[in-house]
């Protein structure tokens, strides 16, 4: 109902405006200015709701010195207004062997947000979606542009043995968190 009320004053508006423009310019382009700003605002919504990123959108690029793996990233296409403040990293490593030394960018107010509810529905999903026997580790990173996670494994693993996915999270407003998954290749 409320939506065709707007649209009526949004159109009322317009011819308000065309029948005014003879006597007063002015008073016309102020009648018509806020019936783009409401059409702006509403376009960019309906945009933010409809655009999402794929994980086509994302870049993986992996680096290895010695026993350090650096995996780097950047969306090559523009992030969703919606997405979540974290992402993840999850690696799966032969022989459940320690990862050490991590570095990341994270989020700075992580302890603040209901890291358990959200850390668990992202492992639901992994297990859900990623069959592995082996004990995933997950570290979390913010969402940004570009991102780099370095982290320390054995000398003696072979890179075609461990399995790394970037998770990517997403969040409208009023509805349940989103998930989608990129492989990235280590070696």
């Amino acid at each position: 109902m409320s939506v065709i009320l707007i649209m009526f004053i949004i159109f009322g508006l317009l011819v308000l405006a065309v029948k005014v423009w003879k006597k007063s310019k002015i008073l016309s382009l102020g009648l018509t200015v806020p019936v783009f700003l409401v059409l702006f605002f509403i376009g960019y919504v309906v945009y933010n709701s409809w655009y999402h990123t794929t994980p086509d959108s994302l870049k993986v690029t992996v680096q290895k010195e010695k026993q350090r793996y650096t995996i780097s990233g950047v969306w090559v296409k523009p992030l969703d207004a919606y997405r979540f403040v974290t992402d993840y990293i999850v690696l799966y490593v032969p022989n459940n062997t320690m990862v050490s030394n991590i570095k990341r960018n994270r989020y700075k107010n992580y302890n603040e947000i209901d890291v358990a509810g959200l850390e668990t529905a992202a492992q639901n999903y992994i297990k859900a979606e990623i069959s592995s026997e082996l004990h995933p580790y997950i570290f979390d990173i913010e969402t940004t542009k570009d991102f780099t996670v370095s982290f320390d494994l054995s000398e003696n693993l072979n890179p075609k043995d461990i399995e790394a996915y970037y998770i990517h999270i997403r969040e409208e407003p009023m509805d349940s968190l989103e998930f989608w998954f990129k492989k990235i290749r280590m070696n």
